[in-house]
């Protein structure tokens, strides 16, 4: 038989037989397997075999898969890889209801599902607190607090009991002035006294004025040198000028004679710029003295404290000699005994004096929820009254603006802006005693800028100007001042977010005239319509003189000596 022939017969040849086959390419066996589209193909990397269990290819119709070789594998031939047919497997596709329904009555999944739904929820719920708390404690912008009764007025000033028990209901608070000496006991006074009582009995708040700068009470015994008391007034050896003891000092009184006195019984000269000895404010006994006098009255229910000459409090330590003014010389009558001729930087408004005040106004605060400390006279030099840029005053009086026979318009607003934005007076007590405008029309400048009116306690008080002023636009709203017109109107602003703003226009000349406020006023630049609100008694034009009419913004009538209060509505940006 040929070597190369395959015996299939099934008869054994007694020789021995070897079975042979032609070896296939390598690439034939791949390229069979991919041609046939319905195989499987499976790759096996097998253990080394021996020849023996080499097997011949099946035929082709019984091949359940195609089989190839790996690439990276080597053929049969060489011993390193053989062909295997493997089965396919499936793919896993999930369980079935019945499988899932197993797990779904599981305990433990059902415990599972429980522990996750509970934990959700006090996830969700802890978030939910945290965010509330995070808002609650969250820093806030407090809102301005209210202004105090003061603050809101009006406040009047008051001498006698008829005058007390006239007092209008709208005015906030009463200033008695008590006219005897401060520090000595208050039956001395028995009129003042009175007039207290009163004022408790009518449910009246009382701001009392006092004198703090002379007292006879003590200076006897500072006169014979008493330890205690050596150092409660001002004691100064005289200066020896041609032969003759003269006053230490330039010092001058405001009546044009001097501040100090001599005393035969010390022998020495004490400062008295008024009718009686001056007390040593350096002194911290005499400090307390008056800390006393203020908590005494307090113990009367008296809600405030107003001080009069508070600027004469402090004197220079060195007693240095009073400089001359810059411009006095220019004029013929003032010469070296006359008080104008001095500056009067040595014994009025030294800088200490707000040191001084601040420790009084802490007496005040803290027996009373809010009274005030108020000085009776206008403050000349205001920073004397700051400690650390903050007034320790409160509603420093301002007469001065509105006092002159004639309102100039220019001046006027350059005098508010002064005293609001250089100065830093920011809720003032106004006193207008000028002629230039009717009451009514000075009532509703000084009743909407910002700060108080001081008014006559006999005087009647317009019920439709006080709403106005209740509006928080008044209270709380920013002012601009402006001269409009060629400086022939004045006027302000008073605008706060959330509130409708106030516009108040006064014509202080003798002929008419006709404003375009969103022209004259930049901030307003957008206004079209106003709405009239309140106007003074000699008003006259018709067309604007509807209570709640709304009117064109661009061309505002206004008629001589007169005002008119109008509301607009601001813009965002305003």
């Amino acid at each position: 038989m040929d070597k190369n022939k395959l015996e299939i017969s099934g008869k054994t040849s007694p020789e021995t037989v070897s079975a042979s086959y032609k070896p296939i390419p390598e690439q034939d066996v791949e390229d069979q397997a991919l041609s046939r589209p319905k195989a499987l193909i499976k790759v096996c990397a097998c253990s080394e075999v021996d020849g023996a269990d080499e097997k011949m290819l099946p035929a082709e119709d019984t091949i359940p898969e195609v089989v190839v070789f790996d690439k990276d594998a080597k053929s049969p031939q060489n011993g390193d890889a053989k062909l295997d047919i493997a089965e396919a497997k499936q793919a896993f596709v999930g369980l079935t209801k019945e499988e899932l329904m197993k797990y779904a009555n599981d305990p433990f999944w059902i415990r599972l599902r429980w522990f996750l739904f509970v934990t959700f929820w006090l996830l969700w719920a802890s978030m939910l607190i945290g965010a509330i708390l995070i808002i609650y404690a969250a820093p806030k912008c407090d809102p301005p607090p209210p202004r105090t009764w003061y603050q809101q007025g009006p406040l009047t000033e008051i001498s006698d009991k008829a005058s007390l028990e006239a007092v209008n209901k709208n005015v906030q608070g009463v200033v008695i002035p008590w006219t005897e000496d401060a520090y000595e006991p208050l039956k001395n006074n028995p009129v003042g006294f009175a007039l207290l009582e009163t004022a408790n009995k009518l449910g009246t708040k009382v701001i009392v004025e006092l004198d703090p700068t002379v007292s006879n009470v003590w200076f006897e015994k500072s006169e014979r040198k008493d330890p205690e008391f050596d150092e409660y007034y001002i004691w100064k050896q005289g200066s020896i000028q041609g032969g003759s003891n003269s006053a230490p000092n330039n010092w001058l009184s405001p009546n044009n004679v001097s501040s100090w006195k001599y005393s035969d019984a010390r022998r020495e000269y004490y400062y008295s710029p008024f009718s009686k000895p001056h007390l040593n404010f350096r002194n911290t006994s005499v400090i307390k003295e008056f800390d006393k006098v203020i908590e005494t009255f307090l113990a009367l229910n008296v809600s405030g404290i107003r001080l009069r000459n508070a600027a004469f409090l402090l004197v220079d330590p060195n007693f240095d000699n009073e400089e001359a003014n810059n411009n006095a010389r220019q004029y013929p009558g003032l010469t070296l005994d006359k008080y104008r001729f001095y500056k009067h930087s040595k014994t009025e408004n030294l800088q200490e004096l707000g040191y001084l005040l601040k420790g009084w106004r802490a007496v005040i605060r803290n027996k009373t929820e809010s009274g005030p400390l108020m000085v009776a006279e206008q403050l000349a030099k205001v920073d004397s009254y700051k400690v650390n840029d903050s007034l320790v005053v409160d509603m420093p009086l301002q007469s001065h603006i509105f006092s002159k026979p004639v309102l100039s318009v220019n001046e006027t607003a350059y005098s508010l802006n002064y005293t609001f934005n250089i100065e830093g007076i920011e809720w003032p007590l106004w006193k207008a005693r000028t002629n230039a405008l009717p009451k009514d029309v000075l009532d509703i400048i000084t009743y909407l800028l910002p700060g108080a009116p001081l008014v006559n306690s006999s005087e009647s008080i317009n019920p439709v100007l006080i709403k106005i002023r209740e509006s928080p636009s008044i209270m709380r709203g920013f002012c601009g001042v402006y001269s409009l017109q060629n400086n022939t109107i004045l006027a302000f602003i008073r605008v706060t977010p959330g509130s409708p703003g106030i516009l108040v226009a006064v014509n202080p000349t003798e002929r008419a005239e006709i404003t375009n406020i969103p022209k004259e006023i930049p901030l307003l630049s957008n206004l079209q319509e106003v709405t009239v609100r309140y106007y003074s008694n000699n008003y006259n034009n018709s067309n604007f003189k509807d209570l709640g009419g709304k009117r064109t913004a661009l061309a505002v009538p206004i008629s001589p000596k007169s005002a008119i209060v109008l509301e607009y509505v601001p813009k965002r940006d305003e």
